[in-house]
């Protein structure tokens, strides 16, 4: 750490996997505005989504806009999930633009959101440098080249090898973004769907990331101070090389098993579903709807509170997250032996001064 800083602190809201998809899942616009609210009372500087914030952009404005046009004037960012693309109709030129509500930098040739299938950018705060990579690259095994998930697809294109992967040229890009950072004393906040650390399941490039962490910290420490992911749908926390690594848990899918071990767990529970009409405004209708109805009730158990972490970091190295308990929804427990990290909640943690 740069003794010559002067202390600088940064506080947001960071949340992951609200998988909104109309009777498919459970989460609701009321849901993110929780998030939001959370925000705003805590004076969060800024919101950022940790990818998987809808699998139906196009068809689900009601979300889009609760988050872009937000009551509290909230600057929001987002990256891409494997699940953004996830419907037909859903393409980068169309998703990529809703993202975020400020103006960043892309990772073109000029720094422009061009015909947005760059969906990697970098923002500056102060002393600190917002660092949003995508890691849904994946590598052809006949040919080697390296394709970006296409639309209609929940993930790697059929065949290729190395999915949740940053591609070659996302990797020179990053590089260039921490040396730049490094050289004018910038502190990055590194933000990712797939994770980087070697504590719990992360991306085919975690081993290159990380060396580019090493590296500029190598070249003025303090660099690179922070890494969260989501897609786990899990909670961990750890500092490792300076960096600290968060494992960002669900907003409200805490667990998602495959079809040989779904099973029918929500008998009688209901929530109050909405309806928006196609320019996602509320028709006025409210139900209450039965949880077991939705597509992936069988395959998912619910937290029965939004999940979301305010993480507040200073130019020392100090780093504390504010959690959430939470608890099942209906207190329907899964009946998997299950590590602590996937139970509903987001711990409260505090890593001290470098």
């Amino acid at each position: 750490m740069c003794q010559s800083d002067k202390k600088e602190t940064l506080r947001f809201t960071v949340f992951a996997d609200l998988h909104y998809k109309k009777d498919v899942y459970i989460a609701a616009v009321s849901d993110l505005e929780a998030v939001l609210q959370r925000a705003d009372r805590c004076k969060a500087a800024f919101v950022i989504h940790l990818g998987d914030f809808s699998n139906d952009y196009i068809h689900s404005p009601e979300i889009t806009q609760a988050y872009l046009e937000n009551p509290y004037g909230l600057p929001v960012y987002g990256i891409y999930g494997n699940h953004e693309l996830e419907w037909q109709g859903n393409r980068m030129d169309l998703v990529t633009p809703l993202l975020n509500n400020r103006a960043v930098t892309w990772g073109t040739a000029d720094g422009q959101i061009g015909d947005g299938s760059i969906g990697y950018y970098y923002t500056d705060m102060g002393a600190f440098r917002l660092v949003c990579v995508d890691t849904n690259h994946c590598q052809d095994v006949a040919t080697g080249a390296w394709l970006h998930y296409p639309s209609g697809s929940e993930g790697s294109v059929p065949g290729a090898r190395n999915g949740h992967s940053l591609d070659p040229v996302q990797l020179s890009w990053l590089d260039g973004v921490l040396t730049d950072a490094a050289a004018k004393g910038l502190h990055c906040l590194v933000f990712s769907h797939a994770g980087f650390c070697d504590a719990w399941s992360a991306s085919p490039s975690a081993g290159q990331v990380r060396a580019l962490f090493d590296k500029a910290n190598s070249l003025t420490p303090g660099t690179v101070l922070l890494a969260c992911n989501g897609h786990l749908h899990s909670n961990h926390a750890v500092r490792k090389n300076g960096v600290v690594y968060v494992d960002v848990h669900t907003v409200r899918n805490a667990l998602w098993v495959p079809n040989d071990r779904a099973c029918v767990h929500y008998d009688s529970t209901t929530f109050p579903c909405v309806e928006y009409d196609e320019q996602g405004t509320p028709t006025g209708h409210v139900c209450d709807r039965a949880v077991n109805t939705l597509g992936q009730a069988k395959n998912t158990w619910f937290s029965a509170r939004p999940l979301s972490a305010i993480i507040t970091v200073s130019t020392d190295g100090r780093i504390e997250i504010e959690g959430i308990e939470g608890r099942w929804l209906d207190d329907v427990v899964p009946p998997f032996d299950l590590p602590e990290s996937a139970a509903p909640q987001i711990t409260s943690t505090v890593f001290e001064a470098l």
